[in-house]
């Protein structure tokens, strides 16, 4: 019986796309992908932050070397993730689900962003979610001047499954995001890269990562992720998210997988990312094989007003095009994946890649192609 790895994905582009990533690694490893774990299974992998607990459940029902549930439970709960942070003497930001009016009415000293526990990236299909308020009451007053401070609270005590209730969170508005990504296998985690990202200050997206740039505390973030791993999260990808306050990081965001922009920075720059981090994850190889090809890499994001249906971005020399057929689809909103054009450059001066970046969205030019 082929040895095999079976595959966990959610219906969304992103999903897709890193299915078809470790489809390709288990191929050039000499591994099948197989349905459903059977004899010759090595590991399970979630292929969405969504598919995670469940590649984890499955993994531990076949007896197939794995991260443990508990462990992944905690990573993919926010607010789970940022208590057992705390636990463990870690900066952390305040984080509460309101279920009734009254937590709505707390003075609190700073400005709060509303996420859901469980979400992944930055959709979700409330229109009070991924928004900043310049306090709890102000949050409270928001909702009470649209006539939605009912159906809120009657989500809260009767969430969706997948996203889980909403989380009111102290928000710091003058921090850039800094991160830190690591593999871990069966005897080790690997931390291969640290960057740091500016959002878009409307729609909160993430619109330049700069890979190779680290916070003076990039350290406190590599031992985030050795606790995670300490507890049990291993065969898996680790990436954390973390603002800085008052010279503290505290962790913001944990995913078990690469992130989009990242993902399409392998691809595009020809790495062989999945392949290494396949054979590290499944104990193939003592050390992790991967490097970027550059001190510094940025990858831009041009965030643009959507807009159902495909178009083409032409961008000038000078880059390497990461996302140059757009494609969103209004009845799918949660799937943004191609949604924005993306590029990346590199070289051995952050200044330079920055300055070079923003003269391309400059010169960026978009064309219409056929609808969806």
């Amino acid at each position: 019986m082929k040895k095999n790895i079976v595959l966990l994905s959610s219906h969304s582009r992103e999903s897709a796309a890193k299915e078809k990533q470790y489809r390709a690694a288990a191929d050039a490893l000499g591994l099948a992908v197989a349905d459903y774990p059977d004899a010759g299974t090595l590991g399970v992998f979630a292929c969405s932050d969504f598919r995670s607990v469940d590649a984890a459940n499955l993994a531990a029902l076949h007896q197939v070397a794995g991260p443990e549930v508990l462990a992944t439970t905690i990573a993919t709960q926010k607010s789970l993730a940022y208590r057992f942070l705390a636990q463990r003497g870690f900066s952390t930001l305040w984080a509460h689900a309101p279920l009734r009016v009254e937590d709505l009415r707390l003075d609190l000293p700073y400005a709060i962003i509303v996420k859901p526990d469980k979400g992944s990236g930055s959709f979700a299909e409330h229109p009070w979610a991924y928004q900043r308020y310049d306090s709890l009451r102000h949050f409270h007053d928001w909702l009470a001047e649209r006539q939605l401070l009912e159906a809120f609270l009657a989500y809260q005590n009767d969430p969706n499954s997948w996203y889980g209730r909403y989380l009111t969170m102290e928000y710091i508005g003058d921090s850039d995001i800094y991160t830190a990504a690591a593999v871990a296998g069966p005897d080790g985690v690997a931390v291969y890269e640290g960057g740091r990202l500016r959002f878009t200050r409307d729609t909160l997206q993430c619109e330049w990562m700069l890979l190779g740039e680290r916070h003076a505390n990039h350290d406190q973030i590599t031992q985030m992720i050795q606790a995670l791993y300490d507890v049990g999260l291993r065969q898996s990808v680790i990436y954390i998210q973390c603002v800085e306050k008052d010279g503290q990081l505290c962790a913001i965001d944990i995913n078990l997988r690469p992130g989009t922009m990242p993902d399409r920075a392998f691809h595009g720059l020809g790495l062989p990312y999945y392949q290494a981090a396949l054979a590290y994850m499944l104990g193939m190889t003592a050390s992790l094989d991967f490097s970027w090809n550059a001190p510094y890499v940025g990858i831009r994001r041009v965030v643009l007003p959507l807009e159902h249906g495909r178009r083409k971005a032409s961008f000038g020399e000078g880059c390497i095009s990461l996302i140059g057929e757009l494609a969103y689809d209004s009845g799918r909103p949660f799937d943004l994946g191609h949604a924005w054009p993306m590029f990346a450059v590199s070289g051995g001066d952050a200044l330079h890649c920055a300055q070079l970046a923003e003269s391309l969205v400059g010169n960026m030019r978009l064309s219409p192609l056929a609808e969806i």
